[in-house]
């Protein structure tokens, strides 16, 4: 079981399964806390220990616990979500409000694949059109991946893997 609580804490330290730390990757989108490994070594001799873990998800827990009361509540749980939207919100239109009204535009938002690049993947023919045969295949594509996503630890996979108790 301490395997698991372990192991737990660590992903949601280095994800943002939780909602509360991500690493960030150069270019997806507005910048998150980046958890490094000199805040996770807490005693600073450059190694990791199951305690320096321990302590760090204790410390998160405490920090959405807002009445300390050592439960978290659903009100507790989505006030710290929200916080968190509220500050990506933010910094998502200080980064790309380029002429500084305070809001975004759609010519101001970060570009993403639109529905063309979907829709060039599924036709896999070229013909410019998609047949029940190419949505199917491209539906089978989106499951498979969901389901890897879902067995790595994804979002719906905390703790009932093969080797949770």
């Amino acid at each position: 079981m301490k395997k698991q609580i372990l192991i737990a804490t660590l992903l949601t330290l280095t994800t943002a399964a939780a909602g509360t730390i991500a690493v960030a990757k150069p270019g997806s989108g507005p910048e998150r806390h980046k958890l490094t490994f000199e805040q996770l070594d807490a005693d600073s001799n450059g190694e990791l220990t199951t305690a320096e873990l321990e302590a760090m998800g204790k410390k998160r827990f405490a920090e959405v616990d807002a009445n300390g009361d050592g439960l978290l509540s659903a009100e507790e749980m989505q006030a710290h979500q929200q916080a968190r939207i509220a500050e990506r919100t933010a910094k998502m239109i200080e980064k790309f409000d380029k002429d500084g009204d305070g809001q975004l535009s759609e010519a101001e938002m970060p570009e993403r694949p639109g529905p063309h690049k979907l829709f060039e993947k599924a036709d896999t023919d070229g013909n410019g059109s998609i047949s029940k045969a190419e949505f199917d295949t491209a539906q089978a594509i989106i499951e498979a991946v969901m389901q890897k996503k879902h067995h790595r630890g994804g979002h719906g996979d905390r703790g009932h893997g093969p080797d949770s108790e």
